[in-house]
């Protein structure tokens, strides 16, 4: 999201066709669509899956979220979001729904929206991804320049996440830094980050950012170039939902050369 990418793994359970005759099921078109290797064609194979209303609320989503990811990637923001508020209508991984739909209202500028849109889809998230939602949430307020909320996400988050810890105490450390607020055990949850595997996704942002603040430059820039060309090299839909991110690390590797 701006901050953190929501991947949704794609079961599709192939079963006969109860139309024999049909060159094409819903379960195969969105097999389709999960295989293809270009967006035109996953916006192809996602609508000729939808065209069959497969009764099946959670393949319908599945083709829906294969629509929004093509369009995500085309840029077609205002589609994407169609699909979103398409996903939202199919009653299942709401959660998911929202998350997506919030993903969008920040590539479009609609940072109250979206973080409404963050805040239910942690409201109605299963336990595993509750934190994931607050984190997202906190990231998003972050760089709408609302610190402040930012950490009370950041706090809920925390006291529900069993696994991201460290991100969740890494992004409170770069908020307030970034804020000019006090901050304790910088140096400490800095060294975490570095030795973790975490350093090298969202983790080597944190890491960079926070090693910026504490003028440990050379940590910096190694962290910070190494998450550009990751995502440079990587998915389009990625780059859309971390672009707040990206930009950071850009201006601050750009000020780095200048100083």
């Amino acid at each position: 999201m701006c901050g953190v990418v929501i991947l949704v793994e794609t079961r599709v359970i192939m079963r006969p066709s109860r139309h024999p005759t049909a060159l094409r099921s819903a379960d195969e078109c969105l097999l389709a669509a999960v295989r293809a290797s270009d967006p035109s064609s996953r916006l192809r194979y996602a609508r000729e899956g939808l065209d069959l209303e497969p009764a099946d609320p959670e393949i319908r989503f599945l083709l829906h979220r294969q629509r929004y990811v093509a369009h995500l990637a085309l840029h077609r923001f205002r589609r994407a979001l169609q699909d979103a508020e398409a996903m939202k209508r199919c009653g299942v991984l709401r959660d998911v729904a929202y998350h997506d739909a919030a993903r969008v209202e920040l590539a479009l500028g609609e940072v109250d929206r979206a973080v409404a849109s963050l805040r239910f889809a942690a409201r109605v998230a299963p336990a595993v991804r509750r934190s994931f939602h607050g984190w997202s949430l906190a990231t998003a307020q972050h760089f709408a320049g609302r610190p402040l909320d930012a950490l009370a996400s950041l706090a809920r988050a925390g006291r529900l996440s069993t696994r991201d810890r460290l991100l969740l105490r890494a992004t409170a450390v770069f908020v307030r830094l970034d804020a000019g607020m006090p901050v304790r055990g910088a140096e400490a949850t800095l060294e975490a980050l570095l030795a973790s595997p975490m350093r090298d996704g969202y983790g080597g942002f944190l890491a960079g950012m926070i090693a910026l603040h504490l003028g440990r430059r050379a940590d910096a820039e190694r962290a910070l170039r190494r998450f550009v060309a990751r995502h440079e090299a990587g998915d389009e839909s990625a780059r859309i939902a971390l672009r707040a991110e990206l930009r950071a690390a850009r201006l601050a590797l750009a000020a780095a050369r200048v100083s």
